[in-house]
């Protein structure tokens, strides 16, 4: 797959995002990126407040790996065990502010995706992904909404800096892409 090597030789621009995978972006158009996302074998857990929404339109290809996602709806409960916190960009950082709202989610659908599957999932959409197998790699095409982003959690988390992948994460991922085409 063309994509994956083109990706693999440009291991090094990957970048860290907070839920624990990696992730090399491509703009293809004025609100249209196309995304890879690779997890590693012996990753980093995600943060926290993994519950969240996007405010782009995704459409999904399993690459390699096996995944669950899970999508939730939000009932606003001033009493409500988790805070809702939008998300904002600073530069190649990631910060969260509360809303002002607190509720509780509650699920809607759980479905999980392997190697040759895809999904799509529409802007606004409150998921969780789970890693089953790794490595897992994802090639995504999104499309720009414009609408808020939201996080979902029971305690605010420090900014979060999206840097660059270390020279051995770069390793690693290149390796996870080669094999994944080598599988294909």
């Amino acid at each position: 797959m063309k994509e994956l090597i083109e990706a693999a030789l440009r291991a090094e621009e990957f970048r860290l995002h907070p839920l624990g995978f990696f992730y090399l972006q491509d703009f293809t158009g004025e609100d249209a990126t196309r995304r890879i996302h690779v997890w590693i074998c012996g990753g980093l857990s995600p943060a926290e407040n993994e519950c969240h929404q996007h405010s782009f339109d995704i459409e999904s290809i399993m690459i390699a790996g096996r995944m669950r996602s899970d999508i939730f709806g939000f009932a606003e409960d001033s009493g409500g065990p988790l805070t809702e916190y939008m998300v904002a960009y600073e530069g190649s950082a990631s910060k969260l502010s509360p809303s002002g709202r607190r509720g509780q989610l509650f699920p809607i659908v759980s479905f999980e995706t392997f190697a040759g599957m895809s999904y799509r999932l529409e802007a606004g959409a409150i998921h969780r992904v789970t890693v089953i197998e790794r490595p897992c790699i994802t090639m995504l095409t999104t499309m720009e909404r414009h609408i808020p982003i939201f996080s979902y959690g029971k305690h605010e988390e420090a900014a979060f800096d999206r840097r660059r992948c270390t020279e051995d994460e770069a390793v690693k991922i290149r390796m996870n892409l080669m094999q994944a085409t080598i599988n294909k």
